[in-house]
């Protein structure tokens, strides 16, 4: 095998081996988890060229070929790996809403606040409102206000 596709195999492993790292260091609740798994990646990325400068530096034409050789491989299978492991270690955010008024009337607006829902793994970004009725919303806030046409049970998600 030649050594620039020896170097590129390389490159593929210690990307998968750098998402395992990633994902059983970075703590999903320090900090934000997408910078620090870059940071790791780099990190890896970097010890392993000297890893591989070493080991072939009398072998290519190049030495500059070690660098570049296989780095976007590197990088699509640590992001691939690492989304593959992380993924399912996500907690689902907590959903907690309010209602502004026990004495609802059919065609007048009614709130829903859900400041109160939590993520664990971070802050949550959109609120997706679901009012029993067929209608639904998103929104980027945690409050909703909906108009209900015919009276009846609907139960809000």
């Amino acid at each position: 095998m030649k050594t620039l596709n020896v170097i590129y195999c390389c490159r593929v492993g210690f990307g998968i081996l750098a998402a395992i790292v990633a994902a059983l260091v970075v703590d999903l609740k320090m900090g934000d988890p997408l910078i620090n798994g870059i940071t790791i990646a780099l990190l890896v990325y970097f010890l392993t060229y000297y890893l591989l400068k070493w080991q072939f530096m009398n072998k290519v034409e190049k030495p500059t070929k070690i660098l570049t050789m296989g780095i976007g491989a590197y990088f699509l299978i640590f992001i691939m790996f690492w989304v593959l492991l992380i993924t399912p270690f996500l907690a689902a955010p907590t959903a907690t809403f309010s209602v502004d008024s026990q004495d609802l009337v059919v065609g007048e607006p009614i709130t829903f606040n859900a400041a109160l829902s939590e993520d664990s793994d971070g802050e949550i970004v959109k609120w997706v409102w679901n009012f029993g009725d067929e209608t639904s919303s998103e929104e980027e806030t945690p409050t909703a206000t909906h108009y209900y046409d015919n009276a009846g049970e609907y139960t809000v998600t």
